[in-house]
């Protein structure tokens, strides 16, 4: 069970010489607030376990110790009422506000997480995407189109393992569109380093890759190589 959830249960079972009015005014806005917090920790916990399956989405084990965090902060609270403990409204509200900032914490992990995983990759292509428009190579429309429905992507992190399998979908479309720009051998390997910034001057005296500039003469537009 849902570990704020549990802890909502258990508010309502405080013994009954305790259940003066104001405090159960007290402790019905508490739990209500924790009803609310339990609601979102479910969602983040789905979350995390759908992105999980993403293998580049190292910062889910960041996301998935905070939700353990919040778990024992009510853990730690029921614990003091299954214990005989009496409603402390004080004690109460600090454990709520704990457990929303760690909530909130995990959010933003999660939404700046996802933001940059998808704007690396995003930007890792678009040189090759704009050196093989430019090069008018066959197959940049497809992979121009392949960028941009990862880019797609980046304001809206999965929240279901249905999600994240159709992220997984339009990501794999990438280096399918990369394998039909027909970059092959020598010339294929300087293409992808050149889009980099990674391609070394010696390169530009292999012939197979002076071959390749002189049928795509506008790929010497962009090229940046190092010495």
């Amino acid at each position: 069970m849902n570990r704020i959830k549990s802890l909502v249960a258990r508010m309502q079972d405080i013994p009954g010489k305790e259940q003066r009015a104001t405090q159960i005014q007290d402790m019905r806005a508490i739990r209500d607030k924790l009803q609310d917090a339990a609601q979102r920790a479910d969602t983040l916990r789905e979350q995390s376990s759908a992105l999980a399956a993403i293998d580049a989405a190292e910062f889910v084990g960041s996301a998935r110790q905070g939700l353990t965090k919040v778990a024992s902060r009510a853990s730690a609270l029921k614990k003091r009422y299954d214990d005989g403990a009496g409603f402390d409204r004080k004690r109460a509200d600090q454990t709520l506000t704990l457990i929303n900032e760690s909530l909130e914490q995990v959010s933003t992990t999660v939404t700046k997480g996802w933001k940059g995983l998808i704007e690396d990759q995003t930007k890792r292509y678009r040189p090759l995407a704009e050196a093989a428009t430019r090069a008018t190579l066959p197959g940049a429309a497809g992979l121009n189109e392949a960028i941009e429905l990862l880019d797609g992507w980046r304001d809206d992190p999965p929240r279901s393992r249905q999600a994240a399998d159709d992220y997984l979908t339009n990501a794999a479309r990438l280096p399918t569109a990369i394998a039909n720009l027909g970059l092959e051998g020598r010339a294929g390997r300087f293409m992808v380093d050149a889009s980099n910034g990674r391609a070394k001057a010696k390169d530009l005296q292999d012939p197979d890759v002076l071959a390749f500039l002189e049928l795509h003469p506008a790929v010497w537009a962009m090229l940046k190589v190092g010495l």
